[in-house]
């Protein structure tokens, strides 16, 4: 009864507009008080541990590594040399538009910073061309929610926190998974731009010499980053602090597009992000605790095991739910909450962790684009300048492909298993 009181309390919290983070934090404080089994001081002591992490330095770094690349101008040479590679075929701009975001995703790691920042370049070219506003704009946010699939993925940080998987391991699983989407996604536009004319440039053998060196430095950052740890030179976490050094030496040395006024704003900015994120993950640590004391998860096993002992049926019934999820709660709350209750049940399901890992992560990132929070799908409106309705129904076509992608994901486990196994990580 206390543990229905206290989530009724988390859920008016929430309705009343108080940040997620402090909504955990007060409701794991006044159960533990409530229950007798805390103090004060124990709950600061626990909210401090959740964030003194070794691996969750990587947070800050991979976050840093993508914010000064996008600044540094990465966008523009990898637009350039998507659109040499696949810009002259029908419906060209919007196949450099998936492909642009698919290498993008290797250096930034954020999904919103991609919408953001690809959105900026590819809805006024792609209106340009005589692509819909619409179709540009619901094509780029989509394409994007391959960055936190992809290393180095900012919620696979994250995610391995509560679960203690390894962060190699999580990044090399994401890898085949966000190709496949981005296939999908391509072979979508060549069936919807197939009356689309075609580009009349010309081709160009020294243009396309030149922008594979400009784009190749940061192709190769994502390589050099999961080689580097699957060969032992360097953990998860030491591979974000390389990842930064490398994107200082390319943009500010190499191509030297960065300047340190730029520097300074970056940091600010990265600061503020990482403060935010640490405060929340300080908070779902006793968040989770308290639920674990209160057998929450095992209460939740129980209830699963009674619906069904099929393991493809748990699976439908977690792809509902978090397809729910991803709807009206953003992805690290979402992770932070839900996953320390879902992955024991998974476990006693059969799957593979780090399986139930991506398919986990590629349901809410289908959220992104997803009425009524949908972060993403709010970020691209604003840059396309349209009503989020307008978007959301150019969306309705790229729901289907995300679905059908998240569907083979999940009930094709090799799709995520195969590389790191292959590669040595688990069995």
């Amino acid at each position: 009864m206390t543990a229905l009181l206290l989530i009724s309390l988390f859920v008016v919290l929430s309705v009343f507009g108080l940040p997620l983070a402090f909504c955990m934090g007060v409701t794991a404080v006044a159960g533990l008080l409530s229950s007798g089994i805390g103090t004060p001081a124990v709950a600061a002591q626990r909210i401090f541990a959740g964030m003194n992490s070794y691996a969750l330095l990587a947070l800050p770094l991979f976050l840093l590594a993508g914010n000064i690349l996008v600044a540094g101008g990465v966008i523009g040479r990898l637009v350039v040399f998507a659109d040499l590679l696949v810009g002259r075929v029908r419906g060209g701009l919007a196949q450099v538009n998936v492909l642009s975001n698919l290498m993008m995703a290797g250096v930034s790691g954020s999904a919103t910073a991609d919408t953001a920042a690809l959105g900026s370049v590819m809805v006024p070219m792609m209106s340009a061309r005589n692509y819909s506003s619409a179709f540009a704009a619901a094509l780029t946010t989509s394409a994007g929610i391959v960055a936190p699939i992809l290393p180095p993925s900012l919620i696979m940080v994250i995610y391995a926190i509560p679960t203690r998987l390894s962060i190699g391991a999580l990044f090399l699983a994401g890898v085949v998974p966000a190709i496949l989407i981005s296939v999908s996604f391509m072979i979508y536009v060549r069936y919807a731009c197939r009356h689309h004319p075609l580009s009349e440039r010309q081709e160009n053998p020294q243009g396309l010499l030149r922008a594979t060196v400009d784009a190749l430095p940061v192709l190769v950052a994502p390589v050099l980053l999961v080689g580097g740890i699957r060969g032992g030179i360097f953990t998860a976490t030491e591979a974000a602090a390389v990842l930064v050094a490398y994107a200082l030496f390319l943009t500010m040395v190499l191509h030297r597009s960065l300047k340190v006024s730029g520097l300074v704003r970056i940091l600010h900015d990265s600061v503020l992000t990482t403060a935010s994120i640490m405060l929340m993950i300080g908070t779902s640590s006793i968040f989770a605790w308290y639920l674990a004391i209160e057998n929450v998860p095992e209460a939740t096993r129980a209830m699963l095991d009674a619906i069904t002992e099929n393991r493809y049926v748990f699976l439908l019934i977690v792809n509902i739910f978090l397809l729910l999820v991803g709807c009206v709660l953003d992805t690290v709350p979402a992770i932070l909450i839900f996953v320390p209750i879902l992955q024991p049940a998974a476990v006693a399901f059969g799957l593979d962790p780090i399986h139930f890992a991506i398919i986990v992560i590629v349901n809410l990132m289908v959220g992104v684009n997803t009425p009524p929070i949908g972060t993403n799908l709010l970020v691209i409106s604003g840059i396309a300048g349209l009503r989020v309705g307008e978007v959301t129904k150019a969306l309705l076509p790229f729901y289907l492909v995300k679905v059908a992608a998240l569907m083979i994901i999940t009930y094709v486990p090799i799709i995520s298993l195969w590389l790191p196994r292959y590669l040595g990580f688990g069995s």
